[in-house]
């Protein structure tokens, strides 16, 4: 056997085998020496036109940015918004940038070179950014148009650029006000007056031309025929549906065949009473409603929803009825608050700070920090972790010798931290009052009650539940006959005395 042959195997495997260990080592480069991404992962402007094409590096190569951007946009000033590898930082010929932040000049289809720096402080490489601007749009169609007391769809004709709506018999067409759509970036005009969607009324007692002007200034007539119906309408819909509580507008979905209801769904404010709202409605031109015979007026009528509520509307000819079922959802709360806070140590009232949500609170001197009891409301179904543990108002005992923070869960979710800053006050000259010198009467009491001996002393009041009621200073008499029947504690600095209030 020839040895060459062999020979120029084995040369040929021992270069494929150096090829692949190059190939492997480029592909996981990152992967064996960390941090050695440099990419640019998302990029945005506020004026793009759509996603950008982001193409990674190959070979050495830039990796590139393509991006497209509205017609008109000034390109001297942009400020991107970007994403890059984790930690990774950018600059453009040595200026630091920063997403959402920086502007620069984008010169049309000019690259413009970010440098992306790895997390690793070393790896490097450069993106080409290329923006273009947009074509002006030369779409000049009315693409939607609605009268008052319009019946049915209209009758939008692009071949013929015609529009003809039909209003219901009665209507007053010598000054209706139109809601229209036009092609993006497209205006109206009728003989050179500006059409504005919702405002502009107009005669259509005769067709009227609507000049519709596209974005390159190019123009398409466009004629709108009114037809007064002589018939009695036949539509029984909702076409409009409201609460003042409401927090979105209503989604009216009409029936999609015979006999099927059409439904209204709507959500109304947290905490709203739902068994008296009154509804602003809209029907179809000439109809009425009732609900179960009751006869309803719009912004009049009150309902309980607590539950479906089915309305039937009536068509004008007065034969035509259609049932629709009027869905009322109460919104989950969103506040996620401390609105009170205590202990029964406490020298005084607690600061909430709202803004900060910040709760200071003072209690008495030699109070054990260690294992203390707070009272405290929150927003309506929110609830309290310190941690993992879940706390009870009056119950969970908690270490505050240090801030504690409670992590406060919203009805629907949302979470606030509160941090509580306990301190303990000052002994001074009034913590030595003997609880033997202080006498409470009379006990049991309508109310009024003497405290002798500690007059210009801080005094708090609990209930049986050890929430406080009232903090106040000492001066003889205290009044306390607007309370309920039962047992109260007396707090006076270190002493507690209990008195009983019978009405």
């Amino acid at each position: 056997m020839s040895i060459i042959p062999y020979i120029m195997r084995k040369i040929t495997l021992r270069v494929l085998l150096t090829v692949f260990t190059v190939i492997g080592i480029a592909f996981n480069a990152n992967a064996q020496f960390g941090g050695g991404d440099a990419d640019i992962t998302a990029y945005s402007f506020a004026e793009q036109t759509g996603d950008a094409t982001i193409t990674a590096p190959i070979m050495g190569q830039n990796g590139k940015v393509e991006i497209e951007v509205d017609y008109g946009t000034n390109l001297n000033g942009l400020v991107a918004t970007f994403e890059l590898s984790t930690d990774a930082t950018a600059d453009v010929s040595g200026t630091a940038q920063t997403s959402g932040v920086t502007p620069n000049n984008f010169t049309e289809d000019v690259a413009l070179v970010y440098t992306v720096t790895a997390s690793d402080g070393t790896t490097t490489q450069d993106w080409d950014v290329i923006v273009s601007v947009a074509d002006a749009s030369s779409d000049k169609d009315i693409v939607d148009f609605n009268l008052p007391n319009q019946i049915d769809d209209e009758t939008i004709n692009t071949f013929n650029h015609t529009v003809d709506v039909t209003v219901a018999q009665g209507t007053d067409v010598s000054s209706l006000i139109a809601d229209f759509v036009l092609s993006d970036y497209a205006t109206a005009n009728i003989s050179g007056t500006a059409q504005t969607s919702g405002t502009t009324a107009n005669d259509f007692t005769n067709p009227v031309t609507y000049t519709v002007v596209a974005q390159d200034g190019s123009e398409q007539d466009w004629t709108i025929t009114v037809t007064i119906s002589t018939e009695d309408n036949t539509e029984a819909n909702i076409t409009a549906y409201s609460f003042a509580e409401q927090t979105e507008a209503a989604t009216i979905t009409e029936p999609a065949f015979n006999g099927q209801n059409g439904t209204v769904d709507i959500e109304v404010a947290y905490g709203t009473d739902l068994s008296a709202l009154v509804a602003t409605f809209e029907l179809s031109y000439g109809a009425t409603a009732d609900i179960a015979g009751t006869a309803q007026t719009s912004g009049t009528t009150a309902n309980d929803f607590s539950n479906t509520v089915t309305y039937t509307v009536t068509a004008e000819d007065g034969s035509t009825t259609a049932d629709w079922d009027v869905n009322v959802t109460v919104a989950e709360n969103d506040q996620n608050d401390i609105l009170s806070y205590s202990f029964a140590e406490q020298t005084g009232a607690a600061n909430i700070d709202a803004n900060n949500h910040i709760v200071t609170i003072e209690v008495e001197n030699g109070t054990d920090l260690t294992s203390l009891v707070a009272t405290y409301t929150l927003s309506g179904d929110a609830s309290a972790k310190i941690g993992t543990t879940t706390q009870e108002s009056g119950v969970t005992a908690n270490d505050f010798s240090d801030d504690v923070v409670y992590t406060i869960t919203a009805q629907n979710g949302d979470t606030q931290d509160w941090t509580i800053k306990v301190t303990e006050a000052t002994e001074t000259a009034i913590n030595t009052l003997n609880e033997k010198e202080i006498n409470i009467y009379p006990n049991p009491s309508n109310g009024i009650i003497n405290i002798s001996n500690a007059n210009n002393t801080k005094l708090i009041v609990l209930n049986s539940i050890g929430k406080v009621v009232m903090t106040t200073t000492i001066n003889g008499t205290i009044d306390l006959s607007d309370f309920n029947t039962g047992i109260y504690y007396l707090k006076i600095n270190n002493t507690t005395k209990t008195i009983s209030i019978i009405k």
